[in-house]
């Protein structure tokens, strides 16, 4: 009972480790893509942001589910002390990784003009093939992530993201700059380039310390005695690829929703007769302004999802299912105590914001989508939370379906709203609404079917709600105030957005929207909670 309990407390903490890091590299990726836009300019991030799609979408089907795959099968090697066999099986990783990965990225830089034709963006090509071999790097990078995470630790793997994603930010900047001379295209090409560079710096990172670890993985195997070590190497190949293929399915239809949107966006713009580099700088907007600003309040959603599986499934495993409910009750709350206050903020403070980072190109147009837009912050939030718990469940293909589901009703609306009626960036902006806001109601609706959440909507929802509104209106009028009297966007907007923040947490917790018990969940709760009451709020 006590290892059991010790093993559930591990891979809690080892969890959290792989959470927080993914938190970092978003932060990371976030504010690195501000200048970024700065430089490339919107013509620039379409093609950028439409190279990026098609090496997702390569990166997901050859080696996104590697280090999932490999962690499971190594895992269960290690606990019945096979480790010859676990290091079988990850240098038989490293073959299928390197043969995949050399594969993949020779279809992305070979297939570049078909690839950039395809996704309606011909000016994407260069920036297609400096990505490539970041496919390959990539595809053994993940091997060695999955050795070490079945070795029962995320540390490696934590680190070794932080350390791409900042050599990612440092040589894409420089890069884009020093290639923009040639041309806009060749500045985009620039930009992917920082991809590469990273994933090779993260590998050997990983290289080095499994060098450093070597001689004790040496001496592990020497004194295996239990290992029969018979299977071929396609034997091993086999049952890697029966693992993944489950993880793939679920990995490329969460990841699906992007490329459509890339695909048909331009294509439908394309289709009205509009010109190829129009249409990138549409893309450019539409990625890099209006979805780049979305993604912070959303990451942070995403992260705490991560962290939220593996207690939820050492709760299962205990059959604890009370403590499941209050955890999944908590965690969705919390997702929405941050949410709503983002969306309301983004939505009244959008052409401040995007004119401090990105100046006033298209100021009005990139505004409006911000505030039709903003209100899927909270369902992406809620889903994210949603496909944590659900996996956490051992629910893994409802959320799949779900996304699958939605896909095929954002098609149609695309195809409506664009190559009907050219809508445009307001088609594209309608139909990721109705995408993610039918994705977080099926995703919480199967988990209130399978464990009864009995939420408090009036706390969870209504006063959030509330309080948001509110807020969204204090931060306006402060914002014009500061701007009357500084005449400095920048400052007034700073200003207002801690004003904003100040008042919603004061108001919230004195109409009891926030109790002591929800402070508790987050970092450093307890900190809070003393805060709250010096303050005389609690």
């Amino acid at each position: 009972m006590v290892s059991t309990k010790k093993a559930s407390n591990h891979m809690v903490v080892q969890g959290g480790i792989l959470a927080s890091a993914s938190l970092i590299v978003r932060l990371i990726g976030f504010f690195y893509r501000i200048p970024l836009v700065n430089i490339l300019g919107e013509e620039g991030m379409g093609y950028y942001s439409s190279s990026f799609e098609i090496y997702s979408f390569m990166l997901i089907i050859s080696s996104y589910a590697l280090p999932a795959a490999l962690s499971k099968i190594i895992s269960k090697k290690i606990t019945l002390k096979k480790y010859k066999e676990a290091h079988q099986i990850f240098k038989a990783g490293l073959l299928l990784g390197a043969f995949v990965g050399l594969i993949t990225s020779s279809i992305m830089y070979f297939q570049a003009h078909n690839l950039a034709s395809f996704i309606g963006s011909p000016g994407s090509v260069h920036a297609m093939k400096a990505l490539a071999p970041a496919l390959l790097i990539f595809s053994i990078l993940a091997v060695f992530r999955g050795y070490f995470q079945g070795m029962n630790t995320m540390v490696p793997t934590a680190i070794s993201q932080i350390i791409e994603q900042v050599f990612n930010a440092i040589f894409s900047l420089v890069m884009a700059y020093a290639l923009l001379s040639q041309g806009v295209a060749f500045g985009a090409a620039g930009g992917t380039l920082g991809t590469g560079i990273g994933t090779l710096f993260g590998l050997l990172f990983l290289v080095f310390v499994y060098r450093m670890a070597r001689p004790y993985f040496g001496r592990r195997m020497a004194n295996d005695r239990v290992s029969t070590v018979e299977d071929g190497l396609f034997d091993y190949w086999q049952i890697i690829v029966m693992t993944s293929v489950p993880m793939l399915i679920g990995s490329t239809a969460y990841n699906l929703s992007g490329l459509v949107d890339t695909v048909l966006f331009q294509r439908g713009l394309l289709f009205q007769g509009y010109e190829p580099a129009f249409v990138a700088g549409q893309y450019g907007i539409l990625a890099s302004k209006y979805k780049l600003i979305l993604t912070l309040p959303i990451s942070i959603a995403s992260a705490l999802a991560a962290a939220s599986i593996p207690g939820i499934t050492a709760l299962m495993a205990k059959k604890e299912y009370k403590a499941v409910q209050h955890r999944g009750k908590q965690a969705i709350k919390m997702v929405l105590l941050v949410s709503m206050p983002s969306a309301f903020g983004l939505a009244f403070l959008a052409e401040p914001i995007l004119k401090m980072l990105f100046g006033t190109e298209n100021i009005e147009i990139a505004s409006l989508l911000m505030r039709l837009g903003a209100m899927t912050v909270v369902f992406y939030s809620v889903s994210a939370i949603c496909i944590g718990i659900l996996q956490g469940l051992g629910m893994i293909q409802v959320p799949v379906r779900h996304s699958l589901v939605a896909l095929g009703v954002k098609v149609v609306f695309m195809f409506v709203l664009i190559y009907a009626f050219d809508f445009g960036l307001i088609g594209a902006v309608i139909s990721n609404i109705i995408f993610s806001g039918l994705v977080a109601t099926m995703n919480y609706l199967s988990i209130e079917k399978k464990i009864h959440l009995n939420m408090d909507y009036k706390i969870s929802v209504l006063y959030p709600l509330i309080a948001g509104l509110m807020m969204g209106l204090i931060a306006m009028m402060v914002h014009r105030m500061i701007m009357a009297v500084s005449h400095s966007n920048a400052i007034a907007t700073l200003v207002a957005i801690m004003v904003g923040g100040l008042f919603y947490v004061i108001l919230l917790v004195k109409i009891g929207g926030i109790t002591e018990a929800d402070l508790l969940i987050f970092p450093k709760g307890s900190n809070l909670v003393a805060l709250a009451k010096r303050l005389k709020l609690m």
